[in-house]
């Protein structure tokens, strides 16, 4: 058992990898049942596997359907487990959690609306998930005796690992989304724009820049911890920095741009600037722009179809300048235009529309532009004339038309009672989480943060590392 416990993590690891060689969903499910037993023997190990399930959990997916839902069973587990030890010994301190009270008032509403507006009990329970699944970390890690070295040996891992996603969506873009990806990911109808953004293992170029930016910030933390090979964390984060801007995801760089030069005016942390300056600069000379001038060669001699082409431009020249058009179009007529036919500005309008109909709490979840309605029909949408695959990509005003003000003022509730809990914990740790948290908040204008797997489970688990005295880590 001694020897089991040793070497979880390998065999922990290897019930990922092997249902993604033998495709069929049984050995998903077996893998996962021989993951959850793990429960007993090492949960520390089973909680790090999370931070490398759900950023591949896409890929996973389209590999093998029987890890769907892998990460929400260990969640769920290490909870109900943690609270029965807990409940037996009578430690559970339930005053710690008072602050997380909006946030289920939040939901309570949404579900209730939901109910009102003729919404199924599937869908509900189907969103309900998408918002909770992982807000249970918070109560986990909050719990959990980790220790320091527990926690940079979470970190080196979860480089490791991200520098291997890295990897993987360079050989994506280079190849042209011709190596590495699943057939079906192969096929995708891509406009060019797109085509041009390494989706990676998340499947999505914004989740992606999102999980990359937060693991930025985590490697200077393991950078500054270590006394030896420093220069192999910086060498990450020039790879991190290359891949990110080649997603070209703007809403995450304005976030989080923003949430990094708050870090660095509330620390005064210089070495931050210094890391942070050095490796995108390195990051766009060493792996942005080569991998670039690759991808064009590769492109060139695959023999491009004429309508890929743009007439009067060379596939490379259109990739140079593909980064400072994606900022310079964000307020172009042109982007605005298509924004208020069909995009963000659209979705904007017609939440109005629909928020000024229901003002107080709202039309319910699963109702307007979240996950469920991609899944589920929505009963508002014939009325309203609404598209079924249609997603806001904006946070608030999804929380505004399906909870209402009642909803909108429980998440404010939220953010302003987590602010002060974090605060009290003091130290960068805290710096770092109320940061996180103003990239979520700026994040909100462009995607349904909420609803992010990858982004919530870092953030609640930063959440949950700052309700444990125990863990010092101020520095």
């Amino acid at each position: 058992m001694k020897f089991i416990e040793k070497q979880s993590l390998p065999i922990l690891l290897l019930c990922l990898l092997v249902p993604s060689a033998v495709p069929h969903p049984i050995a998903g499910y077996m893998t996962t049942a021989l993951m959850l037993a793990f429960i007993g023997i090492n949960k520390k190990n089973l909680l790090l596997i999370l931070f490398i399930y759900f950023p591949a959990r896409p890929l996973l997916m389209e590999l093998n359907s029987g890890l769907t839902y892998t990460g929400d069973l260990i969640i769920l587990t290490l909870f109900i487990s943690l609270l029965i030890e807990r409940f037996k010994k009578n430690e559970w301190q339930f005053s710690k959690y008072h602050f997380t009270a909006p946030f289920w008032l939040f939901c309570l509403i949404g579900a209730a609306a939901a109910l009102m507006t003729g919404v199924g009990v599937l869908p509900i329970l189907f969103e309900l998930r998408a918002l909770l699944i992982t807000f249970l970390l918070l109560y986990i890690i909050g719990e959990l005796n980790l220790e320091r070295k527990d926690i940079f040996r979470f970190l080196k891992v979860i480089l490791i690992f991200t520098m291997l996603l890295c990897l993987h969506g360079i050989v994506e873009k280079i190849f042209l989304r011709t190596l590495l990806l699943p057939h079906s990911w192969e096929m995708w109808n891509l406009s060019a724009t797109n085509r041009m953004r390494i989706y990676g293992a998340p499947a999505n170029p914004n989740v992606f820049a999102l999980f990359l930016s937060i693991q930025l910030f985590l490697s200077f933390f393991l950078f500054q911890s270590l006394k030896k090979h420093k220069w192999l964390v910086f060498l990450a984060a020039i790879l991190l920095s290359g891949t990110l801007l080649l997603t070209y995801s703007r809403g995450t760089m304005i976030a989080f741009g923003f949430a990094a030069l708050v870090f660095i005016i509330w620390t005064r942390n210089k070495p931050f600037l210094k890391y942070a300056v050095g490796a995108f600069c390195l990051g766009l000379l060493l792996i942005y722009y080569p991998v670039l001038f690759a991808s064009s060669k590769v492109e060139v001699s695959a023999s491009i179809p004429m309508e890929n082409v743009i007439i009067g431009s060379t596939p490379s020249t259109e990739q140079e300048h593909a980064l400072s058009n994606r900022f310079s179009d964000m307020f172009s007529d042109k982007t605005l235009h298509q924004s208020t036919e069909w995009g963000r500005l659209y979705v904007l309008i017609k939440g109005i529309e629909i928020f000024k109909d229901h003002p107080i709490i709202g039309t319910g979840l699963a109702t307007f532009g979240d996950s469920a309605t991609l899944s589920f029909s929505s009963p508002i949408y014939q009325e309203y004339q609404i598209g079924e695959r249609m997603y806001t990509d904006n946070q608030y005003i999804q929380i505004l038309v399906q909870t209402g003000v009642l909803g909108f003022l429980a998440v404010l509730a939220f953010i302003f009672f987590t602010c002060r809990k974090i605060l009290k914990s003091g130290g960068t740790l805290a710096a770092f989480t109320i940061c996180l948290m103003l990239a979520a908040l700026l994040a909100g204008l462009f995607y349904n943060i909420l609803e992010d797997k990858t982004f919530t489970l870092i953030f609640y688990s930063c959440l949950g590392f700052c309700l444990q005295k125990d863990i010092i880590l101020k520095d």
